[in-house]
């Protein structure tokens, strides 16, 4: 045995495995989306009392001048119609004044479109009625509530 020994050699620092920097990683990229989230949740989401406020309040009902058209097979169809206004609608225009042109012309291209047999069943009028309430609905934008058929018919 010699006298000197040899003194271990200093240990140099192990690196960190990369599974360990990948999962902190992760861990912040999660707790990122979680605080998101949850900020969005109190401060940005619309709060329950904007949903309630957006149901329309009934108005005014407005009725319109019988209207009579040609059918697609050529016979005849005189429809009275009703406009279930909304309440700004009618504060804004009254029934009186309200224009009914937009609706008249819908129901001109509805109707227009259909046949006598088509129209006489039930459910052929039925859908013809939801189709017309569809479209007025959308052609004046939140002011009318409900398309009422007041007189219906086919010659």
């Amino acid at each position: 045995m010699s006298a000197t020994a040899t003194a271990p050699a200093p240990v140099a620092a192990a690196p960190e495995p990369k599974g360990k920097s990948k999962k902190l990683l992760i861990m912040i990229v999660v707790g990122v989306l979680v605080l998101g989230g949850a900020g969005y949740w109190f401060f940005l989401r619309p709060s329950g009392d904007t949903a309630a406020a957006k149901v329309p309040v009934p108005g005014k009902v407005a009725d319109l001048e019988p209207l009579t058209l040609n059918l697609a097979d050529g016979r005849f169809l005189k429809v009275g119609l009703s406009l279930q206004l909304s309440a700004d609608a009618s504060a804004g225009h009254g029934a009186d004044e309200f224009n009914g042109a937009k609706a008249r012309d819908a129901a001109i291209q509805i109707f227009g479109q259909r046949t006598y047999a088509q129209l006489l069943a039930p459910k052929g009028r039925e859908a013809a009625r939801k189709a017309l309430d569809t479209e007025v609905k959308h052609r004046y934008e939140g002011e009318v509530l409900k398309v009422y058929l007041t007189e219906f018919v086919m010659q």
